[in-house]
């Protein structure tokens, strides 16, 4: 950008121009070329109270920087005050993924170990069975030409059954979970305030469900995630280590954002693979490329398009400095797509070769599912692209999310 050619008002106009393109239709679609456009322009854009970073370094900076804070329940007091009247605003605001240390420490870690390497390899086996299944139905829907929603399969089978299994949830109530989670999506993806009923009445099923599911487990407790929590919870009589209240939120949170951020993963890396049939072809001939494969589904399109923090500490960024309290929006989907990092970054190869991915955060707020994550897509990639080398789409997929990028609808052929 030429300050000295482009007015401040004008600099100004454009980005409200180009945000607004962002967060509309033309913009959930392929917010890829806004991104570019945002990044020439002012790649560090600060306005009275808001900052916009579309560069690889300087997301991976914020996205790893202890001083700057979450989305927390005491920012949330300041900024959107009577935001405690609604549930379903509580239940994804005071969850540890939006809080601060200490209490974002002492929550994480009660997950934690079970979302280590070491602790996800076990369910290797079980992944490998449910995507076999899942492909079968695939194949079933799709035998004789038909059009198959890959949505529809996804968000009914593989990753709720995979978490369903860890957390500790019957899979004979996945199908009256559906309708929560998709609503508690919409307060994490930052929807309009008109959608607040329907994020308030899925934050109050999803908590009364896993009360309900507690009480179970302090009757008899069980090998999963929900039973060690209880268990922690009870010989807890002071809060101090754990409340009532923050066990229903991280399960819910825990159990919610695994099914909803894998579905987009698996479902933008298989648009990629359709979209890039020569780079299907390749993971085809050489299961090898596998670990690199998975690694660029998640630059290209990467399911969580921006992580958002509150400056503090005298903050900056390539020179320019942040105000306190101003709300950081780093792009970590523009990030993934610089060509100072990426060459060709419009290209999908999966071969390639460079920096870490910013799909999955940095710092204390690293992706708590990451491995799980990878192991998921290591195992469903090949075995999609193998067993079905002539998948293509069937008329035009529908994406959804702002700040969580996926398919509301996704159909395909496989002959």
């Amino acid at each position: 950008m030429n300050d000295a050619a482009t007015p401040a008002d004008s600099v100004k106009t454009e980005v409200e121009r180009l945000f607004k393109v962002l967060t509309s239709d033309e913009g959930r679609v392929d917010p890829y070329p806004v991104y570019a456009a945002l990044r020439d322009l002012a790649p560090v854009y600060v306005d009275e109270s808001t900052a916009l970073l579309t560069r690889y370094d300087d997301c991976q900076v914020v996205v790893r920087t202890p001083t700057l804070g979450a989305q927390s329940p005491a920012w949330m007091d300041r900024v959107r005050p009577g935001w405690r009247e609604h549930p379903g605003l509580v239940a994804t605001h005071e969850a540890f993924i939006f809080r601060d240390p200490p209490d974002h420490t002492r929550l994480r870690r009660h997950v934690s170990g079970d979302f280590t390497p070491n602790r996800v390899r076990r369910w290797q086996d079980y992944i490998r069975l449910v995507t076999g299944e899942v492909l079968d139905v695939i194949a079933d829907a799709g035998a004789s030409g038909g059009t198959v929603d890959l949505h529809e399969v996804l968000a009914t089978t593989m990753p709720i059954r995979i978490i369903g299994r860890i957390v500790g949830v019957p899979e004979q109530d996945f199908a009256s979970l559906r309708v929560p989670l998709e609503g508690l999506r919409l307060a994490a993806d930052g929807s309009p305030r008109s959608m607040l009923p329907v994020i308030d009445k899925a934050g109050e099923d999803l908590l009364s469900y896993f009360a309900d599911l507690s009480s179970a487990r302090r009757k008899e407790p069980k090998d999963d995630l929900i039973s060690t929590l209880v268990q922690l919870r009870d010989a807890d009589p002071d809060d101090a280590v754990l409340s009532e209240e923050e066990m229903l939120q991280t399960l819910a949170l825990v159990f919610s954002a695994a099914i909803e951020s894998m579905a987009d993963f698996l479902l933008n890396g298989t648009a990629a693979f359709i979209s890039f049939p020569e780079q299907a072809a390749a993971l085809r001939g050489d299961p090898g490329l596998t670990p690199t494969a998975v690694e660029e589904a998640m630059r290209f399109d990467s399911p969580a398009q921006v992580a958002c923090r509150i400056a503090a500490g005298g903050f900056s960024l390539a020179g320019v400095p942040i105000p306190d309290g101003t709300y950081i929006m780093a792009f970590i989907g523009a990030g993934n797509r610089d060509p100072e990092r990426f060459p060709e970054p419009d290209s999908f190869d999966i071969t390639r070769s460079g920096p870490a991915v910013l799909s999955l955060g940095g710092g204390a707020h690293f992706c708590l599912g990451a491995n799980l994550a990878r192991l998921e897509g290591s195992i469903f990639f090949p075995a999609l692209v193998a067993r079905f080398p002539k998948i293509q789409f069937a008329g035009t997929p529908v994406h959804r999310g702002f700040a969580l990028r996926g398919y509301e609808s996704f159909p395909v052929t496989i002959q």
